[in-house]
């Protein structure tokens, strides 16, 4: 194991463009991301065709009580959002690669094998809304749409974060015009009123949904992006660079929700893109709406699944130049067989699995970097080969994970009552894996104050 280099240099032309820089400390030159480009990267992410599912998923408890569980939602994820944003302008490295010395080189490889998956089940996820609403808008049946978003959505990402800010930055006023004319069409031609609770509202049910489904299953994501942020030291907008991933996940959840209810109060259906085969003419726009929708998220769940996926490799070989290009096709491709075979089929299931997981991974990880590291570990010491049993395997962080894995996969069956009406299991179990570990390592933190 080794730390990358020269992988950000590129040959001239279109080939020279295509982002090679791998798992590697970002450039210096290349760290130019604002504050204000960071958030309009995130509002765009968080703005999928799938965003509008929240608004079914708790159709039950009504309009008001889903915007109060989405500010309150935020309230928890601000904070280990902000610190994986602020992490990646620190040492400008992915989160999985920071990782190693939270859980030992070993244990950072097994979660990277893992949330290489989980993003492509997202992808997955994704590119099937899309080919679906794609196929009835075009009156078409069969795969084809999927085949077409996952090229274009592959072939984005092969031009890396600085051709993504780009993409995001100018078609995000185009995504807006056409969700707004569906939501127009929708207001203009149903019957919408303010869907009412229809069930006791359960917080702890409401909250696990979201935060699995927006700002804490993207939390460990965010130093993927901020490495290419301008650096903390540079004294420009801590605050603005700290709240930018966590308001642009959580305002495009927002509002995306609330159509996504509205829509199925009206429809029966919260797909609102599915109108665009009754809209006339604007029916093409809406399918336009779709297609970028599916594709700003997409890119942030390929993106991260090749990076993730590199950091495994690394483990073990040399880097080379040209894997991460070849990593991002091939995944590509297979998250979009995943779609093909109908992921969208098991959705609920999927959510509940990433939070059990990602949660307190992310609580543990927050942790261990401000506190035990105190932000103060050089990059290259990532890319050392372990030397000591616990350089592979960090026992009381991946301990205090497994304790949180446990009380997430079986609490809610010792405490369902607690867990599902007042308190978000898997907060609660994250929590309790970053206390674990925290005490644990009192003794080592006052041994280096």
């Amino acid at each position: 194991m080794e730390e990358p280099q020269g992988m950000s240099e590129h040959s001239s032309g279109i080939l020279g463009e295509i982002e090679t820089v791998g798992i590697g400390p970002v450039p210096h030159d290349q760290r130019t991301m604002s504050s204000g480009k960071m958030l309009v990267v995130w509002l765009m992410a968080s703005a999928s065709a799938t965003t509008p599912l929240i608004g079914a998923l708790l159709f039950h408890f009504g309009a008001t009580d889903m915007i109060l569980a989405i500010v309150l939602s935020w309230l928890i994820g601000v904070v280990p959002a902000g610190l994986f944003s602020e992490m990646g302008r620190e040492v400008p490295l992915t989160g999985l690669i920071v990782a190693r010395k939270t859980y030992g080189t070993a244990g950072a490889f097994l979660f990277s094998v893992l949330f290489t998956f989980v993003n492509m089940g997202w992808f997955g996820l994704n590119t099937a809304v899309a080919g679906e609403v794609l196929n009835a808008i075009t009156h078409m049946s069969g795969s084809l749409w999927f085949w077409i978003i996952g090229a274009v959505q592959a072939i984005l990402v092969l031009f890396g974060m600085k051709w993504l800010e780009y993409f995001y930055r100018y078609t995000s006023v185009l995504l807006l015009i056409c969700y707004g004319v569906l939501a127009y069409y929708l207001f203009s031609h149903y019957h919408v009123a303010l869907p009412g609770a229809a069930a006791p509202m359960a917080w702890g049910t409401a909250i696990t949904t979201i935060v699995t489904f927006s700002i804490l299953a993207w939390t460990y994501k965010t130093s993927t992006v901020s490495r290419f942020a301008v650096p903390s030291g540079s004294g420009r907008g801590k605050t603005g660079f700290f709240l930018a991933p966590s308001v642009g996940i959580m305002l495009a959840v927002l509002v995306m929700g609330i159509v996504g209810m509205y829509s199925q109060q009206a429809t029966g259906n919260w797909n609102v893109a599915l109108l665009g085969p009754h809209i006339p003419v604007w029916g093409f726009i809406a399918g336009v709406g779709v297609a970028l929708a599916i594709i700003h998220t997409n890119a942030m769940n390929l993106y991260p699944s090749t990076v993730d996926l590199l950091v495994a490799l690394n483990t073990f070989r040399r880097p080379t130049r040209w894997e991460q290009p070849i990593a991002t096709l091939v995944l590509g491709f297979l998250s979009t067989v995943l779609a093909i075979l109908g992921i969208l089929n098991h959705v609920q299931g999927f959510l509940d699995a990433i939070g059990d997981v990602i949660i307190p991974f992310t609580f543990v990880m927050v942790v261990d970097w401000v506190w035990v590291q105190r932000r103060r570990t050089p990059a290259s010491a990532f890319f050392e080969a372990p030397t000591t049993p616990q350089g592979w395997w960090n026992w009381p962080a991946l301990i205090a994970f497994l304790i949180g894995l446990g009380l997430s996969i079986w609490g809610g069956g010792w405490f369902p009552g607690l867990f599902a009406t007042v308190l978000p299991l898997p907060v609660v179990t994250g929590l309790v894996s970053a206390v674990i570990y925290g005490l644990w390592q009192v003794p080592r933190s006052k041994s280096t104050v």
